[in-house]
């Protein structure tokens, strides 16, 4: 008796699930080696940006390093030709000092050989130095009136002003011989006059005003 062939016609359905399934693992192991692959790459990735930035950062502080060398350096060089242009200033200094003496003592010893020189000049001449000091004086212009008349007199060889303030006029004048009280009323601009020092160095005046005249006078 011939037996059914079932088992054939049963096997085909579970054959096709077993190679859908097959299919599905190998989608599924396709899948999963190229994520790994991504990850693999992902990290091979990540460790060259690690190298790298720590390539970089080590570049970096070296690079730091060198700058700070070198501004050390150039601080030292600048520190070294500061204290030397320093040293150069303080020599430069005493030797300006140095010579601002020198040229001071040669202006005193000039100014005294000159001032021997004039005093022996007027000695030969027979003059003699007289400070004129004249209180009173009204006006800048009646000073300088005063000075020319002092100037005209006889006995006065040479007359400069030394100052004007305050109606006070100082005068350096050398004379031939004593000048009198009484010349200075042919001032033109003479008022009374009155001697408060009289010596042959000092001749010191003081001008006073006139009294006023009688109405109708």
């Amino acid at each position: 008796m011939q037996r059914p062939d079932t088992t054939v016609r049963e096997s085909a359905p579970d054959r096709e699930t077993l190679e859908q399934q097959v299919r599905t693992l190998q989608e599924r192991l396709a899948f999963y080696e190229g994520f790994d692959r991504l990850i693999q790459d992902n990290v091979a990735h990540a460790r060259e940006l690690f190298r790298l930035a720590a390539h970089e950062r080590e570049a970096a502080s070296t690079a730091i390093d060198q700058a700070r060398h070198d501004a050390g350096r150039r601080e030292a060089h600048l520190r070294s030709e500061l204290e030397l242009i320093a040293t150069d200033l303080g020599q430069l200094s005493q030797l300006v000092e140095a010579l601002a003496g020198r040229v001071a003592r040669a202006l005193v010893e000039q100014a005294r050989q000159n001032g021997l020189t004039e005093s022996a000049l007027a000695g030969m001449r027979g003059e003699q130095s007289l400070a004129l000091v004249v209180h009173g004086v009204p006006s800048a212009q009646a000073a300088l009136s005063l000075q020319h008349f002092v100037a005209s007199l006889p006995q006065v060889a040479d007359v400069s002003a030394r100052e004007f303030v305050g109606g006070v006029l100082r005068l350096d004048a050398r004379v031939r011989d004593r000048l009198e009280v009484a010349q200075f009323l042919t001032w033109a601009d003479a008022q009374g006059v009155e001697a408060l020092t009289e010596r042959p160095d000092v001749l010191e005046l003081v001008l006073r005003e006139h009294a006023a005249s009688p109405a109708g006078a």
